[in-house]
């Protein structure tokens, strides 16, 4: 009979001790925290930042398709500011997507952060749960639980109390399986945040960019009303003086490489030691740092939209006045003309295999025609901003101009050449 009673206690000390273990492990499970409900209010905050993102970049669209076609069509100068004013608003637009951009990343991080500290607080809770569930079961498994399962009087009994043990342990197994599952999660979080990070800091890199590019404009509308004192007249005759400008220049150039061609060939008929020539064998690399984008201006090769009223044989790059221009290839300096004033300045480098590269409207000039340069030597600062120097007879703001031509002066496509990126907007 006191055999029998010591049975019955083990019995349920060991359901006591299951229930007690489950529950314990269920409470993991089904414990809220109020800073997850915080986390939701974040993502409703991101939510209501992109529908104004969305909203904001449709307008930016509309914009970019009007500016396209009001940019085919400037041939007066009241076109050419109105043309102007819709890239000040098309920047002023772009700022404020940038800015609503910056302020969703900023609240991603705090959720980020916010679900990092509550997967780390929740791992711990589950490694101090489960460690204090082992060390239980650990002290009763000899006295106890193997005790009872042993001196079990019937199969109906041994059923009963290895049913709770089974569910012990998969209670176990099914939480030990959940932190794994959190540690994988934890990580891919502070992944996520360091690349939202990143994203944070290019974010309002690009920003700066932006205001720099609308004063730009700013300026350019200014320069441009006063160069042309708000004439027409005036307006057409800058038009035209840069038309001829850009010819003389190409032609200048062409004459140049060609003389120096003819000179070679002389002396090597003559046996007499010629200049040291260098020919570029590498192909070509953008010729600025932070990589080729087409200008917001317009610019791109033969860009119809280009509406200066001649043919735009090369690309326009945006450029912040004052940066630094390399050498797309190795070659020797053709011309380096600094004007010395708003006149345009100009570099072409012939890279001796039948190609040659010009860089136009150059604040600042480091070579000197005969140089030999390799690829990406800086050769001078980009400028373009109307009226400073280098910037040539009538432009519409920073950039760089990048032309590739053959030794006849014929203009080559540098999309075939360079990784180009579309305008920003």
């Amino acid at each position: 009979m006191k055999k029998l009673k010591n049975k019955m206690r083990l019995l349920r000390r060991v359901t006591a001790k299951g229930i007690m273990v489950i529950f314990a492990l269920s409470l993991i499970v089904a414990n809220v925290n109020p800073k997850l409900v915080m986390a939701d209010e974040l993502s409703d905050q991101i939510n209501s930042k992109k529908q104004e993102i969305s909203a904001v970049n449709k307008r930016i669209t509309e914009l970019k398709n009007q500016l396209s076609q009001t940019q085919k069509e400037i041939s007066s100068l009241n076109a050419q500011l109105a043309s102007i004013d819709s890239r000040i608003e098309l920047v002023q637009l772009q700022i404020q997507a940038t800015q609503m951009e910056i302020e969703k990343n900023t609240v991603e991080i705090e959720k980020t952060e916010l679900e990092i500290e509550e997967k780390e607080k929740e791992i711990a809770r589950q490694k101090e749960l489960i460690n204090n569930v082992i060390k239980g079961l650990y002290k009763e498994k000899d006295t106890s639980i193997l005790a009872v399962i042993i001196g079990s009087s019937s199969f109906s009994e041994m059923i009963t109390r290895t049913e709770y043990l089974t569910r012990i342990r998969t209670s176990l197994k099914e939480n030990m399986n959940k932190m794994e599952i959190l540690k994988k999660e934890l990580e891919d979080k502070k992944e996520e945040l360091d690349k939202t990070k990143q994203s944070l800091e290019d974010l309002k890199k690009q920003k700066e960019e932006e205001e720099v590019t609308l004063e730009d404009q700013k300026y350019a509308k200014a320069k441009i009303i006063e160069m042309t004192r708000g004439q027409e007249s005036e307006y057409q005759s800058k038009l035209a003086q840069a038309n001829a400008e850009e010819q003389s220049i190409n032609a200048e150039i062409t004459r140049l490489v060609q003389e120096q061609a003819r000179r070679k060939r002389a002396e090597t008929v003559e046996g007499r030691p010629g200049r040291e020539t260098v020919v570029n064998t590498g192909g070509f690399i953008c010729p600025l740092a932070g990589g080729c984008r087409v200008s917001i201006t317009g610019g791109d090769f033969m860009d119809p939209a280009y509406g200066m009223g001649f043919p735009h044989t090369g690309v326009d790059f945006a450029a912040g006045q004052g940066t630094p221009v390399m050498a797309a290839g190795a070659g020797t300096i053709v011309i380096a003309r600094d004007s010395g004033g708003p006149g345009l300045s100009y570099i072409a480098i012939d890279h001796g295999n039948g190609l040659i590269t010009k860089y136009l409207h150059m604040s600042a000039i480091y070579v000197s025609s005969g140089d030999i340069v390799n690829a990406g030597e800086v050769i001078g600062l980009s400028g373009g901003a109307p009226g400073t120097r280098g910037a040539g007879i009538f432009t519409t703001g920073a950039h760089l101009h990048f032309e590739i031509n053959d030794y006849n002066g014929n203009a080559i496509n540098p999309h075939g050449y360079l990784k180009i990126a579309p305008p920003l907007y």
